[in-house]
């Protein structure tokens, strides 16, 4: 029995049907991604809001392909990283009411599943792209701590342009990178609009990122330096508070990455990376998947690394829960 099955029978569906059920009740969440998430294609922006979240993060590595050929890289082995999330970023108020910071942790009981089963018995069949095997998978537990600080500047009373850095330390790999750019911009008139919920429109964000990495116990040997560019477009519902935050009520956006790489090969020539990436969100619920889809993707998956994300902001479903357990006891009072 796989690993999907025996949640399945365990009657883990109806939970996740419930959390995005309450989902559709109260704003998304969007939380930074951990590393190496950021390099294997997924949106690395940083978070326009304060807010608090755990979750599950995916990403796999496989040196070899569904038609046997290898990819021109360091890493012999496949790689499937399962990172259990929690992250925190703080838009602060007075003197700093420009700045935010975020840190995020993430720990993995890495090994074959559940990548595999997703990648192999889910996308693949449904494609009909042949099977990707694995090589000697990584049975490890890994960590990474991500941290970052990031200035922002207003454009007509919302935070949208930003700068800053950040670093990432772990078993991974470790890294320090800067990176600058333009978040959620309003390019299209709002097509309705409403006080509680906000405006429908269309936004874009892009932004420039460079690093500079060493090697971890899961990556041996990686590219000093490297340059990720990252374009997006969004619609969605958003609402703009005081601070000038923008805050989505739902959301779908669509990236593309390019990266110079970090993956090298025996040369210790870089490997570039070209990713698209889809994300989702409803009330407190994100989802995100991340593929470096190469060529014709109709036919065939080129890249060796994809990805998948799903977030929750585990303070506001609380606050939802308790809510709905005060409200039965109020009414019932006031009956009395």
């Amino acid at each position: 029995m796989t690993t999907i099955d025996r949640w399945v029978r365990r009657g883990l569906v109806a939970p996740l049907a419930v959390l995005l059920l309450v989902g559709l009740h109260s704003p998304p969440v969007w939380s930074e991604t951990p590393a190496p998430s950021v390099h294997w294609g997924s949106m690395s922006f940083p978070d326009q809001y304060s807010t608090i979240t755990g979750g599950l993060t995916l990403n796999r590595f496989t040196p070899i392909d569904g038609l046997g050929n290898r990819y021109d890289s360091t890493v012999g082995t496949t790689l499937g990283f399962n990172l259990i999330t929690m992250s925190w970023t703080q838009h602060w108020g007075g003197d700093w009411k420009d700045w935010s910071t975020n840190l995020t942790a993430g720990i993995s009981p890495t090994g074959d599943e559940i990548t595999q089963y997703l990648q192999n018995k889910l996308v693949h069949q449904l494609r009909g792209l042949p099977k990707v095997p694995s090589v000697n998978p990584r049975i490890e537990t890994d960590a990474m701590i991500d941290g970052s600080v990031t200035r922002w500047i207003s454009l007509f009373d919302r935070k949208v342009l930003f700068a800053g850095g950040g670093f990432s330390v772990g078993t991974i790999y470790q890294q320090g990178f800067l990176r600058a750019g333009v978040r959620r911009l309003q390019i299209t008139p709002s097509v309705w609009r409403s006080e509680k919920w906000g405006d429908i429109n269309v936004r874009a964000s892009a932004m420039g990122r460079v690093s500079y990495q060493s090697d971890g116990s899961a990556l041996h040997a990686v590219r000093n330096t490297s340059g990720l560019v990252q374009p997006s477009i969004a619609v969605g519902q958003y609402r703009t508070t005081e601070k000038g935050e923008t805050i989505p009520t739902w959301e779908i956006e669509f990236a593309l990455m390019w990266d110079s790489g970090i993956f090298v090969n025996a040369a210790g020539e870089s490997q570039k990376h070209f990713a698209w990436s889809i994300a989702a969100s409803a009330g407190p619920v994100r989802f995100e998947t991340w593929n470096d889809s190469m060529g014709n993707i109709v036919e065939r998956d080129y890249g060796p690394t994809y990805g998948a994300t799903l977030t929750l902001d585990v303070l506001r479903v609380w606050n939802i829960i308790q809510d709905l357990r005060t409200k039965p006891g109020t009414g019932s009072s006031a009956t009395s």
